[in-house]
């Protein structure tokens, strides 16, 4: 199996649970990385066809999960995740694996609320929208959250101070799922029939239509004990405004920032809840966590690691 993305947050979990599962892996990375059983690395990134070359040769299955997550403006964006994935499925093409798995994100439905939306939509099209000589699978998780989620660490540190922002409005609803819970599902479905029942699928943690702020600020506190946080809504605007300093403040500190005014945007959608219609029922797959435990466990692994 050909892997990208195995360094990222979600991918470090996906690796995992594919090498428990007993798969032979061949995984993408820009630095070196230590020796495991059954695992080859490949030196490059989606911008080296040597390297897109090298790692779909002589295998039967590609999971393409690495993209960018932030970036400095909206060509960044879509030179990695669409112009990087098309550089991956003609390597796939030429080197005749039998199935494809792209994980997009659950943003792409909206493509024209932020440059990320649009470039994993305008990924997804490259899949959708063309013919290619094997199966294909895109599938949008929705918010991924685990160990080792740099992200939802921040909420959580928002929560010790008894506050917890809340994009847009307290009634925005968002689905939610836990990095290990994904990772079985990837890990099951590229060699499962549930790959061909559809082109296209969403997933989440089994809570219909999702969650809302108020719901993860009680979950929190019922994982720590703590009382629950005071949640207030940041009004779209506001939230640009920031989005906007901070991107001219990491302009001029050469940083790239998670926060931009199209990041806001987004966040500040009203509807982030997976879609029952584009849901499939995946055969021996069920999630471990539900919202509380999963924080819990994700707690408990900033605690030991010193970061809580």
């Amino acid at each position: 199996m050909a892997l990208t993305g195995a360094t990222g947050f979600l991918g470090r979990h996906l690796l995992d649970v594919l090498l428990a599962d007993g798969y032979k892996v061949r995984a993408l990375t820009r630095s070196n990385q230590e020796f495991r059983t059954d695992l080859e690395w490949i030196r490059g990134d989606l911008s080296d066809p040597a390297a897109m070359t090298a790692l779909t040769k002589n295998t039967d299955i590609v999971v393409h999960a690495a993209g960018l997550i932030k970036a400095k403006s909206r060509t960044e964006f879509f030179r990695i995740n669409r112009d990087g994935t098309e550089r991956l499925l003609k390597s796939a093409r030429d080197n005749g694996i039998k199935r494809f798995l792209f994980l997009s994100s659950i943003t792409a439905r909206e493509p024209h609320l932020s440059h990320y939306a649009a470039s994993k939509s305008a990924a997804e099209g490259l899949l959708l929208d063309r013919e290619w000589p094997f199966e294909t699978l895109v599938l949008r998780p929705p918010a991924i959250y685990g160990p080792g989620d740099m992200e939802i660490l921040k909420i959580l540190k928002a929560t010790k101070f008894g506050l917890l922002p809340a994009p847009g409005s307290k009634k925005n609803r968002f689905s939610m799922i836990h990095a290990t819970d994904l990772a079985h599902a990837i890990s099951i479905v590229i060699n499962s029939q549930s790959f061909t029942d559809k082109k296209l699928i969403e997933i989440d943690d089994g809570k219909e239509n999702g969650y809302t702020i108020p719901d993860v600020a009680k979950s929190i506190a019922d994982a720590t004990g703590d009382k629950i946080a005071k949640c207030f809504p940041v009004p779209r605007w506001a939230l640009r405004s920031l989005g906007a300093v901070n991107l001219l403040i990491s302009k001029t500190l050469s940083t790239t920032p998670m926060l931009t005014p199209a990041k806001a945007t987004e966040l500040s959608h009203p509807d982030w809840a997976a879609s029952n219609e584009k849901k499939i029922t995946i055969n021996g797959w069920s999630t471990e966590y539900e919202l509380t435990s999963g924080l819990k466990n994700t707690i408990e692994w900033y605690r030991q690691n010193k970061f809580l």
